[in-house]
């Protein structure tokens, strides 16, 4: 019975763990089950199990998992940790594009803001088991394609918009919702009306889900103006197949190092992903890189005929903010390519290591490198505005 109820809750909570924070886009496939499509399989990824690709309508079915996912998954033993939950200081901040950031930007704009945003997340959590997963993951996204300017929320009435380029169509309704929710709130306070980005609420929204996760907490450098408008073509997002160097041609460009490469794809910690992104590892034969008794496990769990609603965990925590990811990463049990690459490369071996050894350390990091993060391409009252409504330009 203790087994079946675990299956039921694995069912029910399947596609957000399949929603990880920080995803890889894949290259073009042909739709054979080694070659899988350019769809991203972040920390946050889930194809809707009705392939309804409208963000802002959530799928209607629930994507199942294999009996054999949890055993597959399960991590090494570690001592527990205890994380540290008082906000870390930020570090110094660099001023890009003529912004300026602080975290108490709206101390007298609107007092009230990260209490009501931190409790519209607490209330999608509450009612969907995948929101942290999906709201974290949505941030990445859109910070790494033209910036943290909430351009990823906006819907072009001919689609051509970044919510609907292959990397990003797949995006759960629930990370959408959330910040929909976030900013109904926060616009219901006549003090705040219209006064708060949308990009500055994904960034609470998304700090607020990791912390909510079990994992660190952190102030949020706040500030941001939003993009005025979104384009399809300027989606190019890491993908699940390629190596660390190849991942670090893209991280350099927007500043970022290998300690962040590591630790934001530590965000693999929150979900699973479909067998989608496994299948080219384990068929014909598995890769070098993982773990043979691993790789039968993911063969019974993934068929050769490809189910891309068939998910595997990332690691055993599937909704719990830790390290366990950098643990199934040293024992080669990386779900992804681009997961186990982090181990085999020796520029990124060593930060997996304390990572895994140490879950403060990856804690400390994390924060630092979603503070770098939020700096990417930051928008002023000269290239961007306060959208009134998230999803359109005012």
């Amino acid at each position: 019975m203790k087994a079946l109820s675990l299956l039921v809750l694995i069912s029910f909570i399947i596609a957000a763990a399949a929603e990880c924070p920080f995803s890889h886009g894949n290259d073009g496939g042909n739709g054979g089950a080694n070659a899988p499509p350019k769809y991203d399989n972040s920390p946050g990824y889930s194809p809707p199990a009705n392939n309804d690709t409208t963000p802002s309508t959530p799928a209607s079915g629930t994507p199942t998992a294999s009996p054999g996912a949890s055993p597959a998954l399960a991590p090494a033993a570690s001592p527990a940790l205890t994380p540290e939950l008082a906000p870390a200081p930020a570090p110094s901040l660099n001023k890009t594009n003529n912004g300026s950031l602080s975290p108490d930007y709206y101390a007298n704009i609107c007092p009230n803001l990260e209490s009501l945003v931190q409790g519209a997340v607490r209330g999608m959590m509450a009612s969907s088991p995948i929101a942290a997963a999906a709201t974290l993951r949505l941030f990445f996204h859109d910070c790494f394609i033209t910036g943290c300017d909430a351009s990823l929320l906006i819907q072009n009435p001919n689609n051509d918009d970044e919510q609907h380029s292959s990397e990003n169509m797949f995006l759960r309704a629930d990370g959408y919702k959330t910040i929909a929710a976030a900013k109904a709130v926060v616009d219901a306070d006549p003090q705040c009306a219209n006064k708060v980005s949308c990009a500055d609420i994904m960034a609470l929204a998304a700090r607020d889900a990791v912390a909510l996760s079990g994992g660190p907490t952190w102030k949020v450098e706040l500030g941001r103006y939003d993009a005025l408008g979104a384009r399809a073509s300027d989606v190019d997002l890491p993908l699940t197949t390629e190596d660390v160097r190849a991942l670090m041609k893209r991280f350099s460009a927007h500043g970022l190092t290998v300690d962040d490469l590591v630790a934001l794809s530590g965000g693999h910690t929150l979900g699973a992903t479909s067998c989608v992104f496994v299948n080219s590892r384990i068929y014909p034969t598995a890769d070098a890189f993982l773990d043979p008794g691993f790789a039968s496990q993911l063969q019974r769990i993934c068929p050769s005929n490809l189910d891309p609603n068939t998910f595997v965990f990332f690691d055993q925590s599937v909704t719990s903010f830790d390290n366990n990811y950098f643990l199934m990463v040293q024992q080669k049990k990386g779900v992804l390519f681009s997961d186990s690459a982090l181990y085999f490369d020796s520029s990124s071996k060593g930060i997996v290591d304390k990572f895994a050894a140490d879950q403060n350390a990856f804690f400390t990091q994390f924060i630092s490198s979603m503070v770098r993060l939020g700096r990417l391409g930051l928008k002023t009252a000269a290239n961007g505005e306060i959208r009134a409504t998230c999803t359109k330009p005012n």
